[in-house]
C-alpha cells in the first residue's frame, strides 16, 4: 500500500485536534449556560437529557470521517500482483567466464558445458527478465545488450566457448574486474535500474583491480551475484591447441580450483548473493527465487503503473459514517427525565 498524495495524511491529526478541541470548548460553554440558567449544572433538573451512547457513537463517527476523508484525498494505491507483467522481471547482465580454466573436468563433462547447460535452462524459465550477456577471459566483451529475447542469448551460448578465445599465453586466466567494469559502464550509460550482474565463473582472477572495480560500482548501485562453477579440490586444465595439460612457467601442471572466498568477497561488498552451481544447476534456481524475484517485486512497487486505485474504500466508509451519524441523531434524541413529585402545601391552621 502506498499513497499518490501522502501530504493529505498530515490533515488527519489537525482535524482530530480541531474536533476534540471544539467538543471540549462546547461542553464547557454548555455547562456554563446551564449553570447560569438553573443555578447549578449538577442539579437534577439541569440535566439536558442526552443519550450517552448516542453521544459516544456520534463522536467516534465524526473522528472516523476526519480520518477517512484525508485518506481518500491521499489516493491510496494497492500493488497489483500480475505474473504476466513485464515489470515483474528485473534487468541483469550475465557475465560468463570463457577462460580455459572453465575446461577443467572436476565438474562433468567439464565446467563450461555444466555452466552453459544450466544457464540455458535458467534462461528458458525466464518470463519477463531483460537479459544481457558479457563474456570475459583476460578482457570483457559485451555480446548482447539487455533484451527480452532470451533465445538469442541461448544461441550465443552455443557458439561462444573457451576454444574461441584466450589463446595468448599458456596459463592466461580470467579477469573478473573487467567483467564488473564493463557491466557497470553499460548500466550507467543507459541509466538502468536496478543493476545486477551475475558472474558465472570458477572465481579465479588474474587481474589486479578486482576490489577497486567492485567497490567503485557498488557505490553506483551495482549488485554482483556469483554462481560458482567447479570444486574445491579442482582439476587439471587442458591445453587448447596442442593437447595435454597446461603447465605454468615452472613446468608444473596447472590445477584450477573453485575460489569461493573470492566470489563471496565480491558479492558481500555489493550486497549480492553467492551460490554454487550444484549438480543440477540448482544455484540458478535459488538465485532467481531468493534474490531476483524479491528484487523484481521491489522494483515494480516503485512504478505507479503497477498499482490500482483503492480510494473508493475509504470514501465509501466515510459516507457510511456520515449517514450513520445522521441516523443516530445524538442532538435530536433526549431521554425522558422523571420529574420531582409535586408536594401539596400543608394546610395552614389558625388559632382563634
Amino acid at each position: 500500500m502506498r499513497f499518490a498524495h501522502p501530504a493529505w495524511l498530515l490533515l488527519i491529526p489537525v482535524l482530530i485536534g480541531l474536533i476534540e478541541g471544539f467538543r471540549i470548548v462546547g461542553n464547557r460553554r454548555n455547562r456554563r449556560r446551564i449553570s447560569q440558567f438553573s443555578g447549578d449544572a449538577d442539579r437534577p433538573w439541569a440535566d439536558p437529557g442526552v443519550v450517552s451512547w448516542r453521544q459516544r457513537a456520534d463522536r467516534w463517527l465524526m473522528l472516523a470521517v476526519a480520518v477517512l476523508l484525508p485518506l481518500t484525498l491521499a489516493r491510496p494505491l494497492a500493488f497489483r500482483m500480475d505474473e504476466q507483467s513485464e515489470l515483474r522481471g528485473v534487468p541483469y547482465m550475465i557475465a560468463l567466464d570463457l577462460s580455459r580454466s572453465m575446461l577443467a573436468t572436476d565438474v562433468r563433462p567439464n565446467r563450461w558445458f555444466a555452466a552453459t547447460n544450466a544457464l540455458s535452462r535458467f534462461l528458458e524459465s525466464s518470463r519477463a527478465d531483460r537479459v544481457g550477456l558479457i563474456t570475459f577471459s583476460g578482457v570483457a566483451y559485451l555480446n548482447a545488450p539487455l533484451s527480452f529475447d532470451t533465445r538469442a542469448i541461448q544461441a550465443m551460448l552455443r557458439y561462444a566457448s573457451p576454444y574461441t578465445v584466450d589463446m595468448d599465453g599458456e596459463t592466461a586466466g580470467s579477469n573478473l574486474g573487467s567483467a564488473i567494469e564493463r557491466a557497470g559502464r553499460y548500466f550507467q550509460t543507459n541509466d538502468i535500474q536496478p543493476r545486477v550482474v551475475i558472474l558465472v565463473t570458477d572465481g579465479e582472477d588474474s587481474g589486479d583491480q578486482l576490489l577497486e572495480f567492485t567497490r567503485r560500482w557498488a557505490r553506483q548501485g551495482v549488485k554482483v551475484c556469483a554462481v560458482g562453477v567447479g570444486t574445491r579440490g579442482g582439476s587439471k586444465v587442458p591445453r587448447i591447441q596442442w593437447g595435454g595439460m597446461a603447465r605454468n612457467d615452472s613446468g608444473q601442471e596447472v590445477i584450477s580450483r573453485l575460489n569461493e572466498a573470492n566470489l563471496k568477497r565480491i558479492t558481500a561488498l555489493t550486497g549480492g548473493r553467492y551460490l554454487p552451481l550444484g549438480d543440477q544447476g540448482d544455484g540458478f534456481d535459488i538465485l532467481r527465487k531468493e534474490f531476483l524475484a524479491p528484487l523484481a517485486e521491489s522494483a515494480a512497487r516503485e512504478d505507479l503503473k503497477n498499482y490500482v486505485e483503492v480510494y473508493p474504500v475509504p470514501l465509501s466508509l466515510a459516507i457510511i459514517a456520515l449517514v450513520s451519524q445522521t441516523a443516530i441523531g445524538a442532538r435530536r434524541h433526549r431521554r425522558p427525565r422523571p420529574l420531582s413529585p409535586i408536594r401539596q402545601p400543608e394546610p395552614v391552621t389558625t388559632t382563634p
